[in-house]
């Protein structure tokens, strides 16, 4: 049972079943050379909040191929005051154009990649940048500081109930509120310092844990500043209100992350991408995801769906343990498009089972074509070093070999049994993994 208007699917061999879905929440907040870009230092943001469990065991299953998102609605944005000034009103987005097809990966290359599955997306030449329609707009943030919270009008109307009489298997809603909803959502913009309207940064949207805010993502700090050493713009979204009815952890304030393609979520992420792309200026072939616990689920969702979108696409993804649903009355249905990724998490996570992850980097694995198709834990001692810095051994993250160069997929498996925010890590690693795409050959312009 899938949950999407499209028929094509991409099906998955070697995965393990019986992949768990079970997810805890919590808010959140070197040496060597790298293969991408050179070490930074760590960031020291906290990330804490109220934590939660929930169960429910999960098949396994095929990730499918995507179309457009969920219901999406009218959106109109406001602002309230704050260290980034007021808002301004949502303007219209430009025309894109048509897919591009993705060329044939080629022969093992250096570090232990496939060569390159070429540089064709939906925008054109994906090492190209495609600045935003507000590139040149004053912004009304002050570049350095968080901004105030903003908010943005989001609406539409769910399916029938999964299960009950009349409901469309592929298409139905597994929250407990099933009806036409209509939710003012929260995010927090962060302009780097020396912002300049001029040119296109790299976007990133952030995702805290259950419980936490916008303003409770990582800082990204990278060589001693937040924000990638100020060559990056964040954005911190708010999970929607417990009204939502979550499947399996209600009340607790988290992302609407199991419930498919009827998430509250991707009006949230499309509507508030078209109002930043006419009010901000960044590289609409640099956007990505990260996110803790929650955040995580978001985070690999969003890339699920939107990797090489025709409008909306995102580049790559950066989840804190979380994971990917495997469960038909959850998951979301995927494109075939290759995307970058970079996960953490630990061994024996008591909450958020890294096998949730395992099934993410195993579905981006086939959509980037890479030489193998399952994603195994016992050969990550074998593959290769990613060094990030901060402090950590060069061996703490790994790149998954044989996979197209454009695409990396890193993985940074932590020994231990927590369920932790990892700032040691990510904040290093997630700002190392964005460099590499300020130079070639991610970057030719």
């Amino acid at each position: 049972m899938k949950r999407s208007l499209v028929t094509s699917k991409v099906l998955f061999a070697g995965l393990v079943t019986g992949l768990a879905s079970v997810y805890g929440c919590s808010s959140g907040g070197g040496s060597g050379s790298n293969p991408f870009g050179s070490a930074g230092s760590s960031g020291s943001a906290g990330l804490s909040g109220s934590a939660g469990t929930s169960s429910s065991a999960g098949a396994s299953g095929s990730a499918g191929v995507s179309g457009s998102a969920g219901v999406s609605g009218s959106a109109g944005v406001s602002a309230s005051a704050g260290a980034g000034g007021g808002a301004s009103t949502a303007g219209s987005t430009g025309t894109d154009g048509g897919a591009g097809t993705d060329g044939g990966t080629g022969g093992a290359g250096g570090m232990s990649m496939t060569g390159a599955a070429g540089t064709s997306g939906p925008l054109g030449d994906i090492t190209k940048v495609v600045p935003s329609m507000g590139c040149g707009t004053p912004s009304t943030f002050t570049p350095g500081t968080t901004s105030g919270s903003q908010k943005i009008a989001t609406m539409g109307t769910k399916p029938a109930k999964c299960g009950t009489a009349g409901a469309d298997p592929s298409n139905c809603c597994a929250d407990s509120n099933c009806a036409p909803w209509s939710y003012n959502r929260e995010y927090f913009v962060t302009l780097p310092k020396g912002y300049d309207d001029t040119k296109a940064y790299p976007l990133v949207f952030e995702g805290p844990g259950c419980g936490g805010g916008g303003q409770d993502v990582y800082p990204l700090s990278y060589m001693g500043a937040n924000n990638v050493n100020n060559t990056v713009i964040r954005v911190g979204l708010t999970p929607p209100p417990n009204d939502i009815g979550h499947a399996t952890n209600p009340g607790q304030g988290c992302f609407d992350d199991k419930e498919g393609d009827s998430s509250v979520d991707w009006v949230f992420y499309e509507d508030l991408y078209d109002h930043l792309n006419a009010t901000l200026c960044f590289d609409r072939n640099r956007v990505f995801s990260a996110g803790n616990s929650s955040g995580a689920w978001f985070s690999n969702e969003l890339g699920c769906k939107y990797a090489g979108d025709p409008k909306r696409p995102v580049r790559g993804v950066m989840p804190n343990t979380g994971g990917l649903p495997s469960q038909a009355q959850y998951e979301p249905h995927c494109t075939s498009n290759p995307m970058a990724g970079m996960w953490v998490g630990e061994t024996m996570d008591p909450e958020n089972a890294f096998s949730n992850n395992v099934f993410a980097i195993s579905r981006a694995m086939v959509a980037n074509h890479c030489t193998a198709t399952a994603f195994q834990t016992s050969d990550l001692p074998n593959d290769p070093n990613y060094p990030i810095g901060g402090g950590n051994a060069d061996s703490v993250c790994k790149l998954v070999p044989n996979c197209p160069a454009l695409y990396p997929l890193v993985v940074c498996l932590i020994t231990g049994n927590q369920h932790a925010s990892h700032d040691n890590v990510t904040n290093p690693g997630f700002s190392t993994f964005i460099t590499g795409f300020e130079n070639a050959p991610f970057l030719t312009q």
